[in-house]
């Protein structure tokens, strides 16, 4: 197949799920081809080589910490260019599929133009983000609004010019056909989050991570990536706080490693709380993480109570990648704590916005400490099974035959 894959952020120096995907993609004798916007200023200009994969960067400015104008106006401008690209270097080409994931939701101009330009290719949605719903939950603005209903629309025009919608999960399929009738449901499909098979990393890189021996009493939960609203960090810090003021769980010890927009309460909580059960560190390459990871003894996912959307966060993916279980704090529309408990059975999961019902999955996690490895194992076979890369492969390589 020749594959063109779209991405807002792309980079072969940073373990991703899609640079997964696009490398499996090469290694199955796929010609692949990428588009994406990369902020490192010393990337070459044009089409290039990477890894075998034909590739040309867009320069984007950094989002990081910017306002939603800002990241908006950036947004906005990469369908035009993505146009440009696509005209000035592979107006003679031909695809089979084009994939690209959400965010951003802005490119349906570029899709019908290759609907128009690339007649026979198959323009493959990896639904990651439902936009603008999920910035409604989180109260970025209101859903009567003018900024919402043209976000809506560009939404829409996303679903229209796709021939195909995968979803994280069934419960993304389901809030799709409820709240997007008009969608055929033909073309949704289970489209789940993956990663390559790999082995983990070594033990203990980082003396200032969780440490200590593995019998000594301590209960060690990690929770790493991205530190913003979605992740609901406020009423992390509020559970952890509880927990600080209960003698038995002196013993049980947070380890927080990422930035976002909400790192800074992090460390206002930290200067003012001083707390003896919570240690804070912004980004760590990837091989120190995952090696402070291997430490630890629980993997938590947080996601914020308001959430109406179904989110399936790829940080699952991250803790039963090295076998370790997961304490899951998420809202009544996710459906990952069915993934946990019922299917892989790899750990425990709360409903967030209760201290009380995070301080209840803690005691759970303790007195079934001796039982967590085998959890982590569960999870580690049900993510070679169903979360390996090749399925996802699979699934677009299934796409091109029809």
């Amino acid at each position: 197949m020749r594959i063109l894959f779209l991405f807002q952020i792309f980079d072969y120096k940073k373990s991703t799920i899609y640079l997964d995907l696009v490398r499996e993609c090469r290694d199955r004798g796929h010609a692949v081809t990428v588009i994406a916007g990369n902020t490192d200023k010393s990337l070459p200009v044009g089409v290039v080589d990477v890894e075998g994969i034909r590739t040309v960067y867009m320069r984007l400015e950094d989002q990081f910490g910017a306002g939603s104008i800002k990241k908006a106006m950036i947004q906005m401008s990469i369908p035009g260019r993505i146009k440009s690209i696509l005209k000035d270097a592979f107006n003679n080409e031909t695809f089979d599929i084009i994939a690209y994931p959400t965010p951003p939701i802005t490119l349906a101009p570029v899709l019908r133009y290759c609907k128009k330009h690339y007649k026979s290719a198959i323009r493959y949605l990896m639904l990651k983000d439902i936009f603008p719903q999920n910035a409604v939950d989180l109260g970025m603005f209101s859903s009567s609004g003018l900024i919402y209903r043209y976000y809506r629309r560009m939404e829409k025009q996303l679903y229209e010019y796709s021939d195909r919608i995968g979803c994280m999960s069934e419960a993304n399929i389901e809030y799709l056909k409820a709240h997007n009738p008009e969608i055929d449901n033909k073309k949704l499909e289970y489209f789940p989050n993956t990663a390559a098979v790999k082995e983990p990393a070594e033990d203990g890189a980082d003396n200032s991570g969780p440490s200590g021996a593995a019998d000594d009493g301590r209960l060690r939960i990690v929770f790493g990536g991205n530190m913003g609203r979605p992740q609901d960090v406020e009423g992390l810090l509020a559970s952890i706080h509880e927990c600080g003021k209960r003698a038995d769980l002196a013993d049980v010890f947070f380890y927080f490693y990422g930035d976002g927009t909400e790192s800074r309460k992090i460390e206002e909580y930290i200067e003012r709380e001083k707390p003896a059960n919570l240690i804070y560190r912004h980004q760590l390459p990837r091989d120190e993480y995952e090696k402070s990871l291997m430490n630890a003894d629980v993997g938590m996912i947080s996601l914020a109570d308001s959430f109406t959307i179904p989110n399936f966060p790829s940080r699952l993916l991250s803790y039963m990648q090295i076998s370790k279980p997961v304490f899951a704090v998420t809202d009544a529309a996710t459906d990952i704590p069915e993934c946990i408990m019922e299917e892989a059975h790899c750990g425990y999961a709360v409903r967030a916005g209760s201290p009380e019902a995070f301080l209840d999955g803690i005691y759970w996690l303790k007195s079934h400490k001796k039982d967590l490895p085998g959890l982590g194992m569960n999870g580690r076979r049900y993510f070679e099974r169903y979360f390996n890369v090749g399925v996802s492969a699979d699934i677009l390589e299934r796409a091109y035959r029809g």
